[in-house]
């Protein structure tokens, strides 16, 4: 496969899509074999390939690392989280799903309360007020 003009996009839906039960390579092909590529082209295409290719390694190493971080400062974990659900909720359409979600749980316990969580249809512009 010519790594060379596969975009960090497709790299991303390509690990969304693949089998992440396969079992991890060895240790020993993890950390051997490596030479420097002299470009860098070469380096992102090796870089795009590696990421795929061990991507079990990889997430063994990181889930390892925060672990071992979680243990040292357990309130790391909190922080961890906020940040996780930061980044989550600038992503837009995580937020509004979230924000159909939680409409459609507080409407089956108060739908009086879900019908004021609702923006108004009527103004659908800010600077209509204004014209």
């Amino acid at each position: 496969m010519d790594w060379s003009s596969v975009t960090a996009e497709d790299l991303v839906d390509a690990l969304r899509e693949v089998d992440w039960s396969t079992p991890p390579r060895s240790v020993s092909e993890f950390f051997s074999r490596f030479t420097a590529p002299r470009s860098y082209s070469k380096w992102t295409s090796r870089l795009k390939c590696n990421l795929y290719y061990y991507r079990t390694n990889y997430f063994i190493l990181i889930m390892f690392i925060l672990g071992m971080g979680f243990l040292r400062r357990p309130v790391s974990i909190l922080a961890a989280f906020s940040t996780g659900l930061s980044i989550a909720f600038l992503n837009d359409s995580f937020a509004v799903t979230f924000n159909e979600k939680v409409t459609r749980t507080v409407r089956q316990f108060s739908p009086h309360l879900a019908a004021k969580m609702r923006p108004p249809l009527s103004k659908l512009h800010p600077l209509d007020d204004l014209m």
